[in-house]
């Protein structure tokens, strides 16, 4: 980060920066995993196709609403995965399995990395407005409601809402737009190299790479191991340059799908 520019606001990644999958290898995998246990045999299993079932939950789901309407929600959606994955069954067998789908796709399937609560509630206490740039189904919203996030954010912007994603520009754009503040004085901070830290970058963020797993393989000037650093280095007392030992090709770590 260059300690020479004030810092206004900062925008945050979701997926492995503020939370992470409880059984370590994505939604994709456990889904196939249960409908195969289950006897079933789903297509083989493409990223593309969580985007397709999750289509409508923008608009066709709230956390809010009552049993009845997030029970019709469920079966809605467990037809879409029986669809989407060309499992052929009747639409009443395929609801039979609305909940254990919903506790698979939905946002109990999530944990909170332990620092994040603290260190979001830190950044708004000094000031700081806070905008999360996620690559993400529909509804990114209501997955943040139901994590307890949303209030910590002045504006949520998943891709698949918006149709455009990092590390395309333009969704920072939207962000630096939304908040008032230019570019330069806002810090990306987020966990993959293409998407967050060199589409920061490309839009004119200041950037931060956190890596938990201090795995090194990338160029970053900028990293953090933990969330919990970003408030006293924001200050510009104390931001550590940290290098990679090594620098290898870096392919885009998104959550990853079985096999």
């Amino acid at each position: 980060m260059d300690e020479s520019k004030q810092v206004d606001a900062v925008s945050l990644d979701l997926f492995n920066t503020l939370i992470y999958h409880r059984e370590g290898h994505g939604r994709g995998r456990a889904l196939i995993a249960y409908l195969t246990e289950h006897g079933f045999q789903p297509r083989p299993w493409e990223h593309g196709v969580l985007y397709e079932i999750l289509e409508l939950h923008a608009d066709s789901y709230s956390p809010d609403a009552p049993p009845d309407a997030r029970d019709a929600y469920f079966r809605l959606l467990a037809r879409r995965v029986f669809e989407r994955l060309h499992i052929s069954t009747s639409p009443d067998e395929a609801e039979v399995h609305r909940h254990a789908l919903w506790q698979i796709l939905g946002p109990d399937c999530f944990g909170l990395f332990p620092e994040v609560i603290d260190t979001l509630r830190d950044l708004k206490r000094r000031g700081y407005p806070l905008v999360l740039i996620s690559n993400w189904q529909r509804g990114a919203a209501h997955y943040c409601s139901e994590l307890g996030l949303a209030s910590f954010f002045d504006h949520i912007l998943g891709s698949a809402d918006l149709d455009v994603a990092k590390p395309d520009p333009g969704i920072f754009d939207e962000a630096s737009s939304l908040l008032g503040v230019e570019p330069a004085r806002i810090v990306h901070v987020g966990d993959t190299w293409n998407d967050d830290y060199l589409g920061g970058q490309s839009a004119g963020f200041q950037v931060c790479l956190i890596d938990r797993d201090a795995a090194g393989s990338h160029q970053a000037s900028n990293v953090i191991r933990s969330l919990a650093e970003l408030p006293t280095l924001l200050t510009g007392r104390s931001w550590a340059t940290r290098r990679a030992r090594r620098v290898v090709p870096c392919p885009d770590p998104r959550e990853p799908p079985p096999g």
